[in-house]
């Protein structure tokens, strides 16, 4: 208890069920609490899937404590909260109430739409709504939904991780894009809505969502525990703990990194292990996860096995990754040209041919030993990925007659310009510029704040990045920016910026570049499909027929292109910077799947209509000639846990223009037999319903209409219609 209070949180909650031994366990946490010396409070949590809803033993365990020092209260009540509990009714928890002097906060399913009937509930919690409920990162279209009816009470949940690998739950939820950061980056915005966070969970090592050390003996099957430590993300967490608490994030005094991955990759196949892969093992990235605290400028290096790479970190905290390696995880921090970092943990190695599957992170840290000469510190209150975003004058306001075309991916064994290069101090965009202009080149790179590189082309391959990536102050004028590690700012000298991955595509995009969207209007029997992520492997294009770059996209741009393919796909376009359009006849290249993703994952504007978006960072906004819907059939409207989804295989929610015929063709092309729409904008994926905390029950209450057609139904509050494909039958 000490351990959980010396971070800044408040109070414990005690989960528990109907089992008599617990009853002493409740007895000796009371104790442990009081005689710990920290103020730390504790409640209730009833578990009400494992004990029965008698408000008589309710009321009794909590009068127990409800003088105790370290009960927990709000406003001089009783604070309680639980897991389920429907099953007591808006009645029951009345009661509960009226007895104990109560404040309730509990997470009851299935009141979406309803929370106006619960007139007892003082606040309600979000259990499912800590982790992505499918293949995309963490966003806040869950959390919205609810405040959107409840207002006030609302109260969020942060979790670190997700995987249990037992027999009878096999599951893995996406923990990629630094979930725990990402999530408290989350709750901050929205602080000043919000009644409670719940951090999920101190010791729940079935479910791999622990923060605390592992202690004593495990679970049985849970093997995927042991040797996995997840202290350093509580650690971690205190950051964002106090600056909850305070409305403002603390200063930054102590170099500190933080560090986490899987043991093996996601598509690997275990020799010796019976129960297969889990539910959701294809939704991880094979990446080494990575936050770097910092309150002054440094270069760290990350590594894991063979691969590689240096980041200049600036003050802040910092958020990195890179691809994982056979081997050893290692972190080093230099600043001044002193390292103060150099850490290789013995208790973690990455290998390609496990015996059993094991989808838990190892989560390790290191703090830097002094801090260096010249460092000062900063307070930091916002993150980014890779490196903090800065003022970036000299990109939004080129030098007159050049135009800036965007942050491009720039490697020393892949070159973007290829010309004349060289690296000065003196280095700047202006200086760069009129270096490129005096000796007759028409493009100009700025990298790693001291690298100029000329050049009349670009490589057919360029891969633009997200703007922010390129963020590091150019050696020779700090308010301009020069790149990154890695990462290339990229000039051109006149108005023209097209390029081609081939001569085929050369031609079609030199009669388009002049067109706009009004010129061109849409070619005929092409619909919107979605918002999809690129593939994983390889390449990761998930469209791998023949390509464009334009700074004009548009729509019908890339889709007159595309003749010819099944599929369109418009990536990364901003106003100044390239748009690619991708063509091929399949989604499911280079381990992209093709399943929907949320809309605000594209939501980078295309160069030649700013009013629509042309994806983003990894994910396409596509288009299709393929129809499937007509060829699947109706089978109902069924009821749908959000804790306990009917359909497993994958899920997206907040698509604003959801349509039945969009979420068919999304899990039609992954491979499912079974689609299902629900509450208007999200649609989900399988080949086989799961009847769990009733879902998968045949139900009425159907009838919202669907976002993106309102003539069409996309379910209700956990309610789903499902389509199935010919053939499959429920």
């Amino acid at each position: 208890m000490r351990d959980i209070a010396a971070k800044g949180v408040d109070a414990i909650a005690l989960n528990i069920g109907s089992s008599d031994w617990q009853r002493n366990q409740v007895d000796m946490a009371y104790a442990a609490a009081q005689s710990s010396g920290t103020g730390i409070k504790l409640f209730y949590s009833f578990d009400f899937t494992e004990m029965p809803c008698d408000v008589d033993d309710l009321v009794a365990r909590v009068q127990r404590y409800t003088s105790h020092p370290n009960q927990f209260k709000v406003n001089g009540k009783v604070f309680i909260s639980s897991f389920s509990g429907d099953c007591l009714g808006d009645s029951g928890w009345g009661a509960l109430k009226q007895r104990t002097n109560a404040y309730l906060m509990p997470f009851v399913w299935g009141l979406e739409g309803r929370f106006n009937q619960w007139t007892s509930l003082d606040s309600w919690q979000c259990w499912g709504c800590a982790w992505p409920q499918g293949n995309y990162p963490k966003n806040t279209d869950d959390d919205n939904y609810y405040i959107s009816q409840l207002g006030s009470r609302y109260a969020a949940v942060v979790s670190c991780w997700f995987y249990t690998h037992l027999s009878y739950k096999n599951i893995y939820m996406r923990g990629d894009d630094w979930l725990v950061i990402s999530r408290w980056e989350q709750l901050m915005a929205m602080r000043n809505t919000l009644t409670f966070v719940e951090m999920a969970t101190w010791n729940d090592w079935g479910e791999a969502s622990y923060y605390g050390a592992i202690r004593g003996a495990q679970p049985a099957g849970t093997n995927y525990v042991d040797g996995f430590p997840h202290t350093a993300w509580y650690d971690m967490s205190e950051y964002y703990i106090r600056a909850f608490k305070t409305g403002v994030y603390p200063t930054i005094t102590k170099s500190a990194i933080y560090f986490w991955a899987r043991p093996h990759p996601a598509r690997a196949g275990a020799s010796g292990d019976g129960l297969g892969k889990p539910t959701g093992y294809d939704w991880t990235e094979d990446a080494m996860w990575v936050a770097v605290f910092v309150p002054s400028a440094a270069a760290v290096t990350l590594s894991c096995g063979s691969s590689t790479q240096t980041f200049n970190v600036h003050p802040g905290v910092n958020k990195l990754k890179i691809p994982l390696s056979p081997g050893k995880m290692s972190v080093k921090m230099v600043r001044n040209g002193q390292t103060i970092i150099d850490y290789t943990p013995s208790g973690y190695t990455y290998v390609t041919n496990p015996v059993t599957y094991n989808y838990n992170a190892w989560v390790g840290s290191a703090t830097a030993s002094n801090e260096g000469t010249g460092g000062s510190s900063s307070s930091a209150s916002s993150s980014s990925s890779a490196t903090p975003t800065l003022s970036t004058p000299s990109s939004a306001t080129p030098t007159p007659t050049w135009s800036y075309i965007g942050c491009f991916l720039d490697t020393t064994t892949s070159r973007l310009i290829v010309g004349d290069s060289t690296t000065d101090s003196a280095n700047s965009v202006s200086w760069c510029q009129s270096r490129c202009s005096r000796a007759g080149y028409t493009y100009a790179g700025v990298e790693y704040a001291k690298e100029c590189y000329c050049s009349n082309s670009m490589s057919s391959v360029a891969a633009p990045v997200a703007g922010n990536q390129c963020a590091m102050p150019c050696s020779g004028n700090g308010a301009q920016i020069c790149g990154d590690g890695n990462r290339i700012s990229v000039y051109r000298l006149g108005s023209s910026t097209s390029t081609s991955s081939s001569s085929a595509s050369s031609s079609a995009s030199s009669s388009a570049s002049s067109s706009s969207s009004s010129a061109t209007p849409t070619p005929a029997g092409w619909s919107e499909y979605g918002c999809v992520a690129e593939g994983t492997t390889d390449s990761r294009r998930a469209l791998t027929g023949t390509s464009t770059s334009q700074s004009g996209m548009t729509y019908a741009m890339c889709q007159n292109f595309c003749v010819g393919y099944n599929y369109a796909g418009v990536e990364y376009g901003t106003e100044s910077s390239l748009i690619s359009g991708y063509c091929g006849n399949t989604l499911t290249n280079n381990g992209a799947t093709g399943v929907l993703i949320s809309g605000d994952s594209c939501d980078v504007s295309c160069g030649g209509d700013l009013s629509k978006k042309c994806g983003g960072s990894w994910t396409m906004t596509v288009f299709t000639k393929v129809s499937t819907s007509t060829q699947w059939s109706s089978a109902g409207c069924y009821y749908d846990s959000t804790s306990k989804r009917m359909l497993r295989g994958t899920g997206t929610l907040g698509i604003a223009d959801m349509t039945t015929e969009q979420c068919i063709a999304s899990c039609s092309t992954a491979g499912f037999t079974m689609a299902g729409t629900e509450y208007g904008n999200e649609c989900y994926c399988g080949s086989q319903i799961y009847k769990e905390d009733g879902s998968g029950v045949l139900s009425t209450g159907c009838h919202v209409p669907c976002a993106g057609n309102s003539a069409q139904t996309c379910g209700g509050g956990n309610r789903l219609n499902l389509y199935l494909k010919p053939g499959t039958t429920v």
